[in-house]
């Protein structure tokens, strides 16, 4: 959606095509709607225009209170440990031609326990959480979620990169608190989140709105909006993204757009947590852009090779020279 048409929708400056466009918008899926009607009231409080700065800071202020959110009342006591775990593992899908997760309960006391699911270090995998939320995850990566997940919030920590698709719960908003104080938070929607420590976290949207909160501040992106965050200096930076890009995890395929020998080598890097390394005459090549579905390393590799000229050679088990 157009921020600049959403803005003129509420200060009711809109056309009839560009309502159409707001109506398309709100098909798509009810987190829209519900952004829209809280954006609206605001306005209508306020009796005047709403700027575009008020939209952020009310997008901000309703993200803040959702990460802070009081617990809900009149809520149903959680079942025993023993048959709240049988039910989580068995909401697990486990996909074993995908990549093999594996399922740990870590008990802590006999309120809390915590579920550990993680993809081994060469493999990815795809995981259904309890509420019906789809993880599509890279190799060497964990998600850690307690048993309070999905009474009032549904909170899960990330190490690695993992593509989620949300259930959307308007009242139990979906919390990620990964790698280097960075969080994020949806209602229901999709994106690509990486974020291994002391790297630059890295967050792809692909469908409906995210807010993303590092140092105190929040930021929001819609569909095609990818953000960048630098720990070590604090720098954000806010770029367009392809939608192939976006979910390439959830499609199990690589996509690549006018990228060098070198950006080629990063993205096999984080696929198939190897190590890639391009030599001089690699850099030669021209840049490449296309999308290869993951039939395996060696298949790709050949396909890359034949696609863009680059050769390869291992140098070990888990070393990829390109030339």
């Amino acid at each position: 959606m157009n921020w600049d048409i959403l803005l003129k929708y509420i200060n009711k400056e809109t056309s009839p095509a560009e309502d159409q466009a707001i109506n398309d918008w709100l098909n798509e899926q009810a987190e829209n709607k519900y952004l829209l009607d809280y954006l609206r009231r605001r306005g209508d409080e306020a009796k005047n225009a709403l700027p575009t700065r008020e939209v952020q800071i009310e997008w901000d202020s309703l993200l803040n209170r959702i990460l802070d959110a009081e617990p809900l009342t009149n809520v149903k006591p959680i079942r025993s440990n023993k048959y709240r775990y049988m039910a989580i593992a068995a909401s697990l899908l486990l996909v074993s031609a995908f990549g093999l997760l594996y399922l740990k309960s870590n008990k802590q006391t006999a309120k809390q326990q915590q579920f550990t699911v993680k993809t081994p270090v060469n493999l990815r995998g795809k995981a259904t959480l309890p509420d019906g939320t789809l993880v599509y995850m890279a190799p060497n990566s964990t998600i850690k979620y307690d048993n309070s997940y999905g009474v009032n919030k549904r909170t899960v920590q990330l190490s690695g990169e993992a593509f989620f698709d949300v259930k959307h719960l308007t009242k139990k908003p979906f919390i990620i608190h990964a790698q280097n104080g960075v969080d994020l938070t949806v209602l229901g929607t999709s994106f690509n989140f990486y974020s291994r420590k002391n790297e630059i976290a890295e967050i792809k949207v692909a469908n409906g709105l995210v807010g993303i909160t590092a140092d105190k501040h929040t930021h929001f992106l819609k569909a095609g909006e990818q953000l960048n965050y630098q720990v070590s200096n604090h720098h954000v930076d806010m770029q367009k993204v392809e939608q192939p890009d976006a979910t390439s995890l959830q499609n199990e395929t690589l996509y690549f757009k006018n990228n060098t020998a070198e950006e080629i080598a990063i993205k096999l890097q984080r696929w198939y947590n190897i190590k890639v390394e391009t030599l001089p005459s690699a850099k030669q090549h021209p840049r490449f852009s296309g999308e290869m579905k993951d039939t395996g390393l060696d298949n790709l590799l050949k396909g890359l090779s034949y696609a863009t000229g680059i050769k390869y050679r291992y140098q070990d088990f888990q070393t990829i020279l390109l030339f």
